[in-house]
């Protein structure tokens, strides 16, 4: 699903998109799991190179790239909710259907799973975790505009990438902060 590369300037660099592949299927395994040094920097650095170079990322950015960073894990436990077939791949109808109700799988007890809405998710969450999963700029705000971004040409199907490469552009172009 890594395969194809995104649009960015002369300075990208092929080994980014090695890392940057890794990184999502690190999170795709373990969305709240830590990753390493090198692929939370190429996640990161990705961002800033899909950027045009007149429009690059600075300091002005940083609470934009704060919250990307701190709901990237839900961005893509959302993703895994809504590709119960685990194929990698989500239609629009798939979307559509976790748009309606939407829930996040998170474990129950040491070998249990369930689907659990997002007002739970946040409750069952320690103090200095991410704030305003349910709100009106929480989750489901954050992956309407991720839907319309990346279906709005009629495009049929969304990968992982597709998915965080989209989130990357709401919390960049739409200077969207969660939790403020």
């Amino acid at each position: 699903a890594c395969n194809e590369i995104c649009a960015m300037d002369t300075t990208y660099k092929p080994a980014l998109n090695a890392e940057f592949c890794k990184a999502l299927a690190t999170l795709r395994r373990d969305p709240y799991g830590r990753l390493p040094q090198k692929q939370a920097e190429a996640v990161i650095a990705f961002l800033a190179a899909s950027q045009p170079a007149e429009e690059r990322l600075g300091w002005s950015f940083t609470p934009e790239l704060d919250s990307f960073a701190k709901l990237l894990p839900y961005i893509i436990c959302a993703f895994n909710a809504i590709d119960r077939d685990c194929d990698e791949v989500v239609s629009n109808q798939e979307f559509d259907a976790w748009m309606k109700d939407p829930k996040l799988e998170q474990r129950t007890e040491d070998t249990q799973w369930a689907f659990i809405d997002l007002k739970s998710v946040e409750a069952s969450l320690p103090a200095l975790c991410v704030r305003g999963l349910s709100g009106p700029n929480g989750l489901v705000g954050v992956m309407e505009h991720i839907k319309h971004i990346h279906f709005q040409d009629g495009v049929r199907s969304m990968t992982l990438q597709d998915c965080v490469v989209a989130a990357m552009k709401v919390f960049t172009e739409l200077r969207m902060r969660i939790g403020t």
